[in-house]
């Protein structure tokens, strides 16, 4: 009984060592999204450059970052987490330390770029872990919600390194990131991984990209990942320009968009496990108080107003996530890493898109357009939502 006991405990805290190398590398991912948005004005200063020209160094990221995503998830589903995890993080390491050492924008641009590369296998790797962990609806959840709050706390920590760090605190808290998350899996993450048999002849399922659930899940994530990065990125300098708050106030609203989810995430799962049937009226009235939030931003006001808006708005975003994630994951048991990979690759184009259209946007003075334009965008998947999550066990 005793050697049962020490068996159960052990794997216990594996388990929990890979749970936490899992969010350490999704967060290290989820920072570098949002870090450039957030050290804005002083890379701005720094380059020479506007807004718009920083809001591409978040592009330049993010276009790798999401072409990349369905990749990664076939390597991690033929190689396994570690050795993926370990190459794509040192990649971003090396990048930012280029971009530190070199003040360049050119350099920053290329460095950006590969970053956007290696940063890619993180939040795959992230969800294969916590999916082998055994961490059920309410820890992918939590992973989620670390993973995305990560880049809310790049928004309110970047700009606050800036006096000690200069224009180079983006870059060094990058670096410090992904260094922290391989650190983390070197050490804990095995180098021999057993990855689940692939039924023989198993021809029942389609090709990741032709399976319509899959695109039905991607558009709630897409829009509840996607458009909160954007947001992230942005609701600083919406608060500090259009509401006219003081920057560091504004910065600190702004950061709770992301920060939130790391308890609206694990909120989320606790409702996908106990209460799956409440899926078919928790998603779409989330993504209808996102819509609204998001229009509230448009009409400026007090800051309460902004804190009230903010922190709805990250409430309502982050509980689809684990319903959605968990999903693809249980319909696709045959690439679940791919299937995660399709859908942060949806999420991210929308970063992509969405990022340097919200700077010229901006800069034009054009805010409540775009603002009106994004309540939109969160409405859209209400029109064709997961048949998948219907059912209890959201199986097939």
């Amino acid at each position: 009984m005793a050697e049962s006991a020490n068996a159960v405990e052990e794997r216990q805290g594996k388990n929990s060592s890979t749970m936490v190398a899992a969010c350490l590398a999704a967060g290290a991912a989820g920072w570098g999204l949002t870090a450039a948005g957030a050290g804005a004005n002083s890379l701005s200063a720094y380059y020479g450059s506007d807004l718009v020209t920083v809001g591409l160094l978040t592009t330049v990221l993010a276009v790798p970052y999401a072409a990349m995503q369905l990749p990664a998830g076939h390597i991690v589903d033929r190689f396994g987490a570690r050795r993926t995890a370990l190459s794509g993080l040192a990649l971003v390491i090396l990048s930012y330390v280029a971009a530190t050492m070199f003040p360049l924008l050119s350099v920053a641009f290329v460095a950006r770029i590969l970053a956007g590369a290696g940063s890619a296998v993180g939040f795959v790797v992230g969800a294969d872990l916590a999916h082998r962990a055994g961490a059920g609806a309410v820890g992918l959840g939590a992973f989620g919600g670390i993973a995305i709050g990560s880049g809310g706390l790049a928004v309110a920590v970047v700009p606050a390194l800036e006096p000690f760090l200069g224009w180079r605190s983006a870059w060094i808290t990058c670096a410090a990131m992904a260094g922290a998350a391989l650190v983390f899996v070197w050490f804990t993450v095995p180098s021999h991984e057993m990855r689940p048999a692939r039924p023989a002849g198993d021809t029942s399922h389609r090709p990741v990209l032709r399976d319509k659930e899959l695109h039905r899940l991607g558009a709630v994530h897409a829009v509840t990942l996607g458009l909160g990065v954007v947001l992230g990125n942005w609701a600083a300098v919406i608060l500090h320009t259009r509401w006219n708050l003081p920057f560091g106030t504004a910065a600190a609203i702004a950061s709770l968009i992301l920060l939130l989810t790391i308890a609206s995430r694990p909120l989320g799962g606790y409702i996908a496990a106990k209460y799956p049937y409440h899926l078919r009226w928790v998603l779409p009235v989330s993504l209808a108080v996102c819509a609204a939030d998001t229009v509230a931003l448009a009409f400026p006001s007090t800051a309460t107003v902004a804190v009230i808006a903010v922190l709805t708005l990250g409430v309502a975003s982050g509980l689809p996530f684990a319903a959605v994630l968990g999903g693809a994951q249980r319909w696709r048991p045959d690439r679940p890493a791919a299937a995660v990979g399709f859908l942060n690759a949806l999420a991210n184009s929308l970063v992509v898109v969405g990022t340097p259209l919200f700077a010229a946007a901006i800069q034009g003075q054009q805010i409540a357009l775009a603002l009106f334009v994004t309540a939109a965008l969160w409405l859209l998947p209400i029109a064709a939502l997961p048949r998948s999550l219907n059912s209890a066990a959201g199986n097939r």
